[in-house]
Protein backbone atom coordinates (compact mmCIF):
# COMPACT_ATOMS: atom_id res chain seq x y z
CA UNK A 1 0.00 0.00 0.00
CA UNK A 2 1.32 3.43 -0.93
CA UNK A 3 1.79 6.12 1.68
CA UNK A 4 -1.36 8.21 1.83
CA UNK A 5 -3.38 5.72 -0.17
CA UNK A 6 -6.36 3.55 0.68
CA UNK A 7 -5.74 1.30 3.65
CA UNK A 8 -3.26 3.59 5.39
CA UNK A 9 -5.62 4.96 8.02
CA UNK A 10 -9.32 4.47 8.85
CA UNK A 11 -10.00 8.22 8.73
CA UNK A 12 -8.53 8.82 5.30
CA UNK A 13 -10.26 5.70 4.04
CA UNK A 14 -13.60 7.11 5.18
CA UNK A 15 -13.14 10.81 4.38
CA UNK A 16 -10.78 10.90 1.39
CA UNK A 17 -11.58 7.62 -0.35
CA UNK A 18 -15.24 7.16 0.72
CA UNK A 19 -14.54 3.57 1.77
CA UNK A 20 -16.57 1.64 4.30
CA UNK A 21 -14.52 0.95 7.42
CA UNK A 22 -16.60 0.48 10.57
CA UNK A 23 -20.23 0.32 9.43
CA UNK A 24 -22.51 2.55 7.39
CA UNK A 25 -23.78 4.54 10.39
CA UNK A 26 -20.38 5.18 11.99
CA UNK A 27 -18.70 6.00 8.69
CA UNK A 28 -21.41 8.54 7.84
CA UNK A 29 -21.17 10.12 11.31
CA UNK A 30 -17.40 10.44 10.84
CA UNK A 31 -17.95 12.13 7.47
CA UNK A 32 -20.40 14.55 9.09
CA UNK A 33 -18.04 15.26 12.00
CA UNK A 34 -15.28 16.07 9.49
CA UNK A 35 -17.39 19.03 8.29
CA UNK A 36 -17.16 20.64 11.73
CA UNK A 37 -13.55 20.08 12.73
CA UNK A 38 -10.07 19.97 11.27
CA UNK A 39 -8.56 16.68 10.18
CA UNK A 40 -5.86 17.11 12.86
CA UNK A 41 -8.49 17.42 15.59
CA UNK A 42 -10.33 14.46 14.13
CA UNK A 43 -7.18 12.32 14.25
CA UNK A 44 -6.86 13.10 17.96
CA UNK A 45 -10.50 12.40 18.92
CA UNK A 46 -10.17 8.62 19.07
CA UNK A 47 -7.68 5.82 18.79
CA UNK A 48 -8.83 4.96 15.30
CA UNK A 49 -6.90 1.71 14.98
CA UNK A 50 -8.26 0.33 18.26
CA UNK A 51 -11.76 1.14 17.02
CA UNK A 52 -11.02 -0.74 13.81
CA UNK A 53 -11.10 -4.13 15.57
CA UNK A 54 -14.14 -3.90 17.82
CA UNK A 55 -17.08 -6.12 18.64
CA UNK A 56 -20.66 -5.37 17.59
CA UNK A 57 -21.47 -4.08 21.07
CA UNK A 58 -18.41 -1.83 21.08
CA UNK A 59 -19.36 -0.65 17.60
CA UNK A 60 -22.80 0.42 18.88
CA UNK A 61 -21.10 2.26 21.75
CA UNK A 62 -18.74 3.91 19.27
CA UNK A 63 -21.74 4.99 17.18
CA UNK A 64 -23.36 6.54 20.27
CA UNK A 65 -20.12 8.36 21.09
CA UNK A 66 -19.86 9.66 17.52
CA UNK A 67 -23.47 10.93 17.64
CA UNK A 68 -22.77 12.76 20.90
CA UNK A 69 -19.60 14.30 19.48
CA UNK A 70 -21.42 15.41 16.31
CA UNK A 71 -24.22 16.96 18.36
CA UNK A 72 -21.64 18.80 20.46
CA UNK A 73 -19.82 20.12 17.39
CA UNK A 74 -23.07 21.26 15.76
CA UNK A 75 -24.13 23.05 18.93
CA UNK A 76 -20.73 24.76 19.22
CA UNK A 77 -20.90 25.82 15.57
CA UNK A 78 -24.39 27.26 16.00
CA UNK A 79 -23.43 28.98 19.27
CA UNK A 80 -20.51 30.59 17.45
CA UNK A 81 -22.74 31.97 14.71
CA UNK A 82 -22.32 29.37 12.01
CA UNK A 83 -25.45 29.70 9.92
CA UNK A 84 -25.20 26.77 7.52
CA UNK A 85 -27.47 24.37 9.41
CA UNK A 86 -28.27 22.43 6.24
CA UNK A 87 -24.67 21.31 5.61
CA UNK A 88 -25.52 17.80 6.66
Amino acid sequence: MAAGGPGDHPLTDIINFNLNVYNKECDELIRQISKYTSINQLYEMFNWFDNFYITELQLKEFETTLKLRLDELIKNAEDNGWENKNAL
